[in-house]
């Protein structure tokens, strides 16, 4: 059976696009230059160069057939032009990119240590301390998309 697992035999094969910059997840998508390809069959991370404007990388994306965007933050009107392209959003995530595309395949894209720092309760380098506690776990990333779930995903993930 595949790497995936048996979990994703009837899942048809997925098309993702990882922002990334120096082989890390982009801090931003929106002036990110690059992403990486990358398929639930395993399929090699080819480098397709973004362009500038959000409309662009929408229609790009779209034409690669690209199914998901793993990013780390990206702006709202990019997010709703890539949405309205049919391509679905997981932001808020950081790390290694071939962690990162790893760990999606495997269906760990949930866990905390691929959340960006300050999103869903995970701490910054001071864990935390600094008189900012009290503000819930969705403190830093804004908005509580940031853990959604509810993703089109390969083995129970996003």
């Amino acid at each position: 059976m595949h790497a995936i697992g048996a979990e994703c035999a009837s899942w048809q094969v997925m098309k993702a696009a990882f922002a990334c910059w120096q082989e890390r997840i982009a801090p931003v998508f929106d002036v990110a230059r690059e992403v990486r390809e990358a398929d639930t069959a395993g399929g090699a991370g080819v480098a397709v160069a973004l362009p500038a404007g959000g409309v662009e990388r929408a229609a790009l994306l779209a034409g690669l057939g690209v199914g998901l965007l793993v990013c780390g933050a990206i702006s709202r009107p990019v997010q709703a032009l890539l949405e309205g392209a049919g391509i679905r959003v997981r932001g808020f995530v950081a790390g290694r990119l071939d962690d990162v595309m790893a760990a999606w395949r495997a269906g760990r894209l949930s866990e905390a240590a691929y959340a960006m720092p300050g999103c869903c309760g995970r701490r910054g380098r001071h864990g935390g301390r600094g008189g900012r506690g009290g503000r819930g776990p969705h403190f830093g990333c804004g908005r509580r998309s940031c853990c959604r779930t509810d993703v089109t995903r390969p083995a129970g993930d996003v």
